[in-house]
């Protein structure tokens, strides 16, 4: 699935990068979701786990002159993915609230749509 998205270069750790924008979530632009992480700066002590993490969307550069990630590539971010989040040891990097994310569930009837995945494949 990943292999039919564009290429747009390689990260220093020598990752590939697709153009993860492209790719539609559950039906809708991805670049109508406003997902992705951002950094308070003030917490954030470099760490890198941040960067290093997001493996396979690489939504992080690193800035090597302040010594920090930057978010180069917000929409390559999973959608409700907060891992990054999770992992950071100093709390450094928000997301939006819960209530975003069931807004879109709901005006987009995502969970009507798994349900029909489910049901055409007669797992339920």
């Amino acid at each position: 699935m990943s292999e039919e998205l564009p290429i747009i270069g390689k990260d220093p750790l020598g990752r590939i990068i697709r153009d993860w924008s492209v790719k539609p979530w559950w039906g809708i632009d991805r670049k109508k979701i406003e997902w992705y992480p951002k950094v308070n700066y003030d917490k954030c002590i470099g760490c890198g786990v941040c960067y290093i993490t997001c493996a396979n969307r690489v939504v992080f550069d690193w800035d090597k002159e302040k010594k920090k990630p930057v978010v180069a590539r917000p929409y390559n971010c999973v959608v409700a993915c907060t891992t990054c989040k999770m992992l950071c040891p100093v709390d450094a990097l928000e997301f939006p609230d819960k209530e975003y994310m069931e807004k879109i569930i709901k005006e987009h009837k995502i969970l009507v749509k798994a349900k029909e995945i489910l049901k055409k494949h007669d797992l339920i």
